[in-house]
């Protein structure tokens, strides 16, 4: 098979010269190396201005993307990265979002226990033997509108009791605001009409406990009978279910969750940032969600490597089905565990998106380049960018690429699917960075650029 492209002539459009393949996509991935150390602790407290800020986001947001963050901070900045915290409050007002989180997460999960706790699988097919009359209306009535009424009246009770303590004023302002945020917390959790889906509940909680016991037990931090952290998971995963039920839960959100948990090493913190995580990808957790990005990468591999997409699909995996487990977990199971908790914090630094600032700095300086090569004129089209195109598709991109040969030699679908599984824990991370973030500079590059190349048989 001839690897190489062809360019239409810009003054002869007959004529067609053929480049080698290697002048194209294949030798990008060997640009120069910009990985960098994880950020240490004399550097994250730079981050930081007099009053606690971290004032310059994209700098942080950088500088995780180039070499990710060391152990000794890591759990600092995914409360930043994750949004825990904003990147602009002060250490003062992250001290009150601790409390206010700690009470909100409490409430919330002690409602879901309340209810669930005293729902028996009896009762519920008790319920299920009940037939409606259809000449009643149903009436739901929350029992928060009661809890509610009675918790506003407890707020100046609260308020007095503070006031008779001998505290300093420092202190009594913090009772006050403390018992304050429980109370708003446990009305906010009250409100919350659970009870309308108990049934759908008990499936979820069902599922979640096959999953919880099969969460890494091979690290320490989960492993060992009656381990507590196996708890914290399954509490977390069942508050997050219970109050989002549009998304409730998935297989392989407790995989994306124990990251959290060992990283952070707090219940409360983890629910919080797991939460915001998953309210961002929500919808790769949806069958059409998930379809749409591989379709994405589908167009993407075409685009960088169409031989390589056109012997997948001949191995009847062109729909890169394979791709599915590397996307919804974010390469987990893919490196060691030290090395995908890296690879999870770089992607979600955001940095080098195609809608980012620093895309768009490739793509203005591509524009500056290709301005001097035109002489002082100015190309009147420019290709499309497909913002759908993110970090991480970049980099199965790369992963296929970089084993073409190897995939090549497969035959069938189950030859491929046997190679790619055996890539688990073999794939040089750096390697895979420094690729596929080649990729996505040449994709610049290529924007700007009108006249791309194209392959040829």
């Amino acid at each position: 098979m001839a690897k190489e492209f062809s360019r239409a002539c810009s003054f002869d459009p007959s004529f067609e010269q053929l480049l080698p393949y290697a002048l194209h996509w294949n030798t990008i991935v060997e640009e120069e190396d910009f990985r960098e150390s994880p950020i240490d602790r004399a550097q994250f407290e730079k981050f930081f201005d007099q009053d606690g800020r971290i004032a310059d986001e994209q700098r942080f947001r950088k500088s995780v993307f180039r070499g990710g963050v060391s152990p000794e901070v890591r759990k600092e900045a995914w409360k930043f990265l994750y949004g825990y915290y904003p990147f602009q409050s002060t250490k003062r007002e992250r001290e009150a979002s601790d409390v206010e989180f700690h009470y909100r997460y409490e409430a919330l999960k002690a409602r879901w226990k309340s209810v669930l706790g005293s729902w028996s699988e009896e009762r519920e097919q008790e319920e299920e033997m009940k037939q409606p009359s259809p000449n009643t209306t149903k009436q739901i009535h929350s029992p928060s509108q009661n809890g509610c009424l009675e918790l506003t009246e407890h707020i100046s009770t609260v308020v007095k009791l503070g006031e008779d303590l001998s505290l300093p004023n420092n202190l009594h302002d913090d009772l006050h605001r403390y018992k304050f945020f429980e109370i708003q917390a446990k009305i906010y959790a009250n409100r919350q009409p659970i009870e309308e889906n108990l049934k759908g509940l008990k499936k979820t909680l069902r599922i979640i406990d096959k999953d919880v016991p099969r969460t890494d037990r091979d690290l320490p931090f989960f492993s060992g009978k009656n381990n507590q952290n196996l708890e914290k998971l399954r509490d977390i995963l069942v508050t997050f279910a219970v109050f989002h039920p549009d998304v409730t839960y998935a297989q392989g959100m407790n995989d994306i969750l124990s990251r959290f948990l060992v990283v952070l090493n707090n219940e409360v913190e983890a629910y919080w940032c797991f939460t915001n995580y998953l309210e961002k990808i929500t919808n790769e957790f949806l069958e059409h969600g998930m379809l749409k990005k591989l379709e994405s990468v589908q167009k993407l591999l075409q685009e960088i490597d169409p031989f390589l997409s056109q012997h997948l699909a001949i191995c009847d995996v062109g729909d890169l089905m394979f791709c599915h487990r590397w996307l919804l977990l974010s390469f987990k199971r893919e490196f060691v565990f030290e090395e995908c908790i890296e690879l999870f914090e770089i992607i979600s630094s955001q940095h080098l998106e195609l809608t980012s600032d620093e895309a768009e700095r490739l793509r203005e300086v591509e524009r500056a380049k290709d301005f001097l090569r035109e002489g002082g004129r100015q190309r009147l089209a420019v290709a499309d960018i497909n913002t759908e195109f993110t970090f991480e598709l970049f980099i199965c991109v790369a992963i296929l690429h970089h084993h073409r040969e190897d995939i090549k030699k497969c035959n069938d679908s189950a030859s491929v699917f046997q190679f790619i599984n055996g890539l688990t824990h073999k794939l040089d991370l750096k390697q895979v960075l420094t690729q596929a973030e080649g990729l996505v500079r040449e994709y610049c590059r290529k924007s700007v650029i009108s006249n791309s190349f194209e392959m040829v048989e």
